[in-house]
């Protein structure tokens, strides 16, 4: 008993020392605490020993995935009300012995189970993918040695190595170096920022972030679900979107079941109760009343809606994929044609991703010309080493193609995190003029300038300004000579991620469509103030300093509710996936119908927890996994088209809607009226087959012809269920007034139909035949009731088809 206290004491203190570090910024922490805190030797790391306890503590460096049995998945698809229906109709098929009836229902049955279990294992593997962005080796410090090891075995505390090409496994604590040379870091798909950044000593890396230059050692601090990457996994796991036309198809089943009970319990007591017709069993045996409760149970079972609306979406899914939008998930569809909110990622999706010079806003210094800063800045650039921002000067430089050229460069120092610029020394070929150009940090190119006292409150203005417009500053400054510190100061270059060409119209095609748009980023909000401006998006944007503040208190800025702060906003700045979640789900509280677009695993929770999750053209691989609908194209341009088919499905999907409960409100009142008033038997397989043509051809309405809605579409239950019954009882009473000519007038023995013939009449008919006796008479009048029958019941079935075909028409 000493031992076992011993254990659970054990294992309380593990998981409050996993819990103590998980609740620690190590940003904000020197090396040295970081060290203490995590209890780890610089010089030789880990040992073996420690490394094991702690993967008992802190599980391994992954991501959980819960698989759930693929049977078990596929039965929850045999587990609803329509398909309780459709398996007491098969059971009640067995108990009568009516083998086709029970295979045709069955078969109907797994169909629609084998699409809705395709269509929900076909969207759900964002997990899978984000799992496998993750490095599966790392070199890891342990007992003194850089050994190679799995990354699933790193624990916080372990010291990794990491250098050009690497993808970063756990989070991580850059240490000290001997050098000076910082890590770029590419963690735009993280955390939405649309350069790779500059991490120094002392900064923090996240796991699934790529090393584009450098190396360093680094403290592992988080593993696993803790890290930034597996909190943005595991928000992805946690969502459940049951979508919108579920639920529809579960009202409208709901209904007919209601229907159908009814009338049920009405046929069993008057069949029952009041004729007291009682089943006869054995081989020659039958029950009629169950018959009849077949044909109702059959019949109004919308039997086949899944499956005419799963191929009304497959139609219109290849339709969007011609115009350039990949479907994963069917019902996401229907859900787009209601769609009322757009919330959209800035970088990637609303900009080009790409830094340009604004050469309408370049800041000359006399005696410099514009032209001037853009030579100078290209000058000290390096293209071949892939920095953005080097990339961009010399695209905007005027005599790019002749540069080098023109020139010669005779030495080059690069961009370090303490000096902040580049400083190139040149030489022109046509004359040997030597001279130095330099480029960075406005205010480190301000200092070097010999006039800097005069220029400095102008320059400081302009850099403020730029600032407050969202433009990135650049410096520029020029030096006579190989060795002169007297320096020039050029001026100043804005850099900016420009919109997509296209991203305005775009935008404003959505608000004429009725849906409003927000801008969702990581960048800083001055430069998604300046983004939103120039694409007429609206200025009222807020950082996440609302979303904690509201998060806390429940009230924004003293008085106003979060979630209406949130549905007024404009958009958001400096978010993290986090965030990104929780506006999605703020705005889902208020009924919105929310589509989210992305291109980053930042993006992917935001994505699986929209009603429509949009994917744009280079998206990363988790991004398209937890998205419903890819762009294969760049820009929002092919969602205006997008929308504009999904309502057109929608409004097909609509009118099979309204055909449907009409069906099951004509099938039930028919065949329960005609069986409760006089006692009339109709074949069950009459009403499967009936099920499956009618059903079948109502397929034709995924090319009907339809107009899209100005406004985002929605399920007014109500008026489908009002319109049903109104058309079902209209057809109700047609069928009804065909039946009684067709029985119990003149009108029906012209034709040989009416079988409700005196006895009389049917022994004198029969008597007349040569040579019968009394027991062929009665097998002659059995035989013309039979045949009378069965003419009544094909008219019935020719009618009760045909003019339901005609209801849609």
């Amino acid at each position: 008993m000493k031992d076992k206290e011993c254990i659970k004491e054990e294992d309380l203190k593990g998981n409050q020392e996993g819990a103590h570090i998980k609740d620690i910024d190590f940003s904000k922490l020197s090396e040295k605490e970081a060290f203490e805190i995590l209890k780890v030797n610089k010089e030789s790391g880990l040992a073996d020993s420690e490394v094991r306890r702690r993967l008992e503590i802190h599980g391994e460096n992954c991501l959980e995935s819960n698989e759930e049995s693929r049977i078990i998945k596929f039965l929850r698809f045999l587990w609803n009300p329509l398909s309780w229906s459709m398996e007491i109709a098969a059971i009640l098929s067995i108990i009568l012995l009516d083998y086709v009836d029970f295979i045709l229902i069955f078969g109907l049955l797994f169909l629609n189970a084998i699409i809705g279990y395709h269509e929900e294992t076909s969207a759900g593997n964002a997990i899978a993918v984000l799992t496998s962005t993750l490095s599966p080796k790392a070199k890891v410090l342990r007992n003194g040695e850089v050994l190679t090891r799995e990354a699933a075995n790193l624990v916080p505390g372990d010291i990794i190595f990491v250098r050009l090409g690497d993808v970063i496994p756990a989070d991580c604590k850059i240490l000290e170096q001997s050098n000076s040379e910082p890590l770029v870091i590419d963690q735009a798909a993280l955390t939405g920022e649309s350069l790779p950044v500059k991490k120094s000593s002392g900064q923090v890396v996240f796991s699934g972030s790529s090393v584009k230059q450098g190396e360093s050692f680094a403290l592992v601090y988080a593993t696993g679900a803790n890290t930034f990457f597996g909190k943005a996994a595991s928000l992805v796991s946690g969502v459940d979107n049951p979508g919108h036309l579920r639920q529809v198809m579960t009202a409208i089943g709901a209904v007919c079941l209601l229907a159908i009970l009814l009338w049920a319990i009405i046929e069993l007591i008057v069949q029952f109760g009041s004729r007291k017709l009682y089943c006869r069993l054995g081989p020659e045996g039958s029950c009629p009343t169950i018959s009849n409760l077949l044909v109702i149970i059959v019949g109004g079972i919308p039997i086949a809606m899944p499956t005419v609306l799963s191929v009304t979406l497959a139609m219109g899914a290849f339709r969007l994929a011609s115009s350039g939008a990949i479907v994963s998930r069917l019902t996401a569809i229907e859900e787009m044609a209601g769609m009322d909110m757009l919330c959209s990622d800035k970088t990637g999706t609303l900009t080009l991703n790409q830094l340009s010079v604004d050469m309408d806003n370049l800041e000359p210094l006399e005696p410099f010309k514009k032209n001037d800063i853009c030579l100078y800045a290209a000058l000290s650039a390096k293209v071949e080493h892939g920095e953005p921002i080097d990339i961009a000067v010399h695209e905007a430089c005027e005599e790019k193609i002749e540069l080098w050229e023109k020139y010669e460069c005779i030495k080059y120092t690069p961009f370090n995190p303490v000096d902040k610029k580049t400083v190139a020394t040149i030489r022109a070929k046509n004359n040997g003029k030597i001279f130095r150009c330099s480029k960075g940090a406005p205010q480190v190119i301000l200092k070097m300038a010999r006039n800097y006292a005069e220029i400095k409150e102008k320059i400081d203005k302009r850099i403020v300004e730029y600032a407050s417009r969202g433009y990135r500053a650049l410096g520029v400054g020029y030096s006579e000579g190989e060795n002169n510190d007297h320096w020039e100061y050029v001026g100043l270059i804005p850099l900016f991620d420009p919109p997509r060409h296209d991203t305005k119209v775009t935008i404003e095609r959505c608000i004429e469509l009725g849906i409003g748009v927000k801008m969702i980023t990581g960048d800083q909000l001055p430069i998604a103030i300046e983004t939103a401006k120039q694409l007429g998006m609206g200025s009222n944007m807020h950082d996440t300093s609302v979303l904690e503040q509201g998060g806390r208190r429940g009230l924004v800025q003293g008085t106003l509710p979060l979630r209406e702060l949130i549905e007024q906003a404009d958009g958001f700045a400096e978010v993290f996936p986090e965030h990104k979640y929780e506006i999605v789900s703020q705005l889902q509280k208020m009924k919105h119908i929310v589509g989210m677009t992305g291109d980053g695993v930042n993006d992917a929770p935001a994505l699986k927890k929209s009603d429509i999750g949009i994917a744009v053209a280079g998206a990363t691989e988790a991004a398209r996994a937890a998205a419903d609908i890819v762009l294969t194209q760049p820009g929002l341009g092919v969602i205006v088209e997008a929308i504009i088919g999904a309502r057109k499905i929608f409004q097909r999907m609509k009118s099979y809607a309204k055909y449907t409960v009409a069906m099951t409100f004509r099938i039930c009142f028919t065949f329960g009226h005609l069986t409760v008033i006089y006692n009339w038997n109709f074949p069950t397989i009459l009403i499967v087959l009936l099920a499956i043509f009618n059903d079948g051809a109502m397929i034709a309405l995924s090319k009907d012809r339809v107009s899209s809605s100005p406004y985002p579409e929605s399920w007014l239950l109500r008026e489908i269920f009002v319109a049903g019954l109104i058309y079902g009882l209209y057809l109700t009473i047609s069928s009804w007034v065909l039946f009684y000519l067709a029985s119990h007038t003149a009108f029906g023995q012209l034709f040989g139909l009416s079988y409700n013939l005196a006895y009389t009449e049917a022994m004198d008919f029969c008597s007349k035949i040569p040579n019968i006796d009394s027991a062929a008479i009665s097998t002659c009048y059995n035989d013309i009731v039979w045949e009378r029958q069965s003419r009544l019941r094909a008219l019935m079935y020719a009618q009760v088809s045909i003019s339901g075909l005609s209801l849609y028409l």
